[in-house]
């Protein structure tokens, strides 16, 4: 017997439905329980001029909402490789689209970095500028911010006692922010010495062009490496930091306590390791369907659970959050 093919209207709200469900579900982890006690920091530095603007979500979220219930639709309907996602984010404005088409690399990031706002005024510049004031462009730019201090805080520490300090950034993508501390803290004759890891070369090619300008591309290795050949690679360096950032979202709960552990094993005795995950929030349905950028969304404590899995001795690790407590960075330090 032939089936009936589905009423329109019943597919949409069954599709409404799921999305309502997810939508909650995310919601329901997206903070901290009353009973998990862990050392968590919200960073309210003012000399760091974090981005904190959360009204523009009032009118800006229910739009994102509408707008991913829409490319959710689409996908199930014409496929999930589709070239416009929606006219009002990728369709209309070349930076989103390329956003997009980059999502989850360096080039992403560093559009969302380095936006100037105002200075397109035509649709694809306002339209950019629009979303790039999203929350998690916020956040993810506040996270930078707050990166660049905490290696300056630890740098300063080291430097009390060691002449040269030595980094090693993996995944290192662009390195902005640790290029931009090597610039600042060579020019007050503090040397740090750096190892950029990282698979994809246009990240490597991209760092070095950033490091020249910073007249600072001599204390750099580049390593245009996969994380697996990690020990091979940086064998005899000896780092006193070690930073992953932007990297354990992709990376499943087993895969980042296994990296954990290799940097913990890599550290010098009373180094640090330095590194970050991204909170649930209220934009995740926005990100995955028409930004298309999937993540590991992981809670502070399951950040800090990661960490202490990973070797890391939970007296000797701190989370810290960016204002909008979007992005959670950890700091723990290797005993002696």
């Amino acid at each position: 017997m032939k089936k009936e093919p589905r009423n329109k209207k019943a597919v949409l709200y069954i599709a409404m439905a799921n999305q309502f469900y997810l939508w909650q579900k995310l919601l329901s982890r997206s903070g901290l329980r009353k009973s998990e006690k862990i050392p968590v920091i919200i960073d309210d530095n003012p000399d760091l001029s974090y981005e904190r603007n959360r009204w523009s979500s009032i009118y800006r979220l229910p739009l994102m909402w509408i707008l991913a219930l829409w490319v959710a639709l689409k996908k199930k309907f014409l496929g999930p490789n589709l070239k416009i996602n929606t006219y009002w984010v990728d369709g209309a404005s070349l930076i989103c689209r390329e956003i997009k088409e980059k999502a989850t690399t360096w080039r992403a990031l560093e559009l969302i970095y380095n936006h100037r706002f105002g200075q397109k005024k035509d649709l694809d510049g306002k339209i950019a500028d629009f979303w790039l004031k999203m929350l998690n462009a916020q956040a993810v730019r506040n996270r930078l911010k707050l990166v660049k201090q905490m290696l300056r805080e630890e740098i300063e520490k080291i430097s009390q006692t060691k002449s040269e300090i030595r980094l090693l950034s993996i995944a290192s993508g662009s390195a902005q922010g640790v290029i931009e501390i090597m610039q600042e803290f060579k020019q007050k004759g503090i040397i740090v010495r750096a190892i950029f890891l990282d698979l994809d070369l246009t990240a490597i090619e991209y760092s070095r062009k950033l490091s020249q300008k910073a007249n600072v591309m001599e204390q750099i290795i580049f390593i245009n490496k996969s994380v697996r050949e990690l020990e091979e690679t940086v064998k005899g360096f000896n780092p006193n930091i070690i930073e992953i950032v932007g990297f354990l979202e992709y990376r499943s709960k087993e895969k980042a306590i296994e990296l954990v552990t290799r940097a913990y094993h890599l550290l010098t005795p009373n180094g640090v390791l330095l590194t970050s995950n991204i909170n649930y929030n209220p934009e995740i349905l926005f990100f995955y369907w028409v930004v298309d950028w999937q993540m590991i969304y992981r809670t502070p404590r399951e950040l800090f659970g990661i960490l202490v899995k990973g070797l890391f001795n939970s007296k000797n690790c701190k989370i810290i959050c960016e204002p909008l407590k979007i992005y959670s960075l950890a700091i723990c330090k290797k005993s002696i």
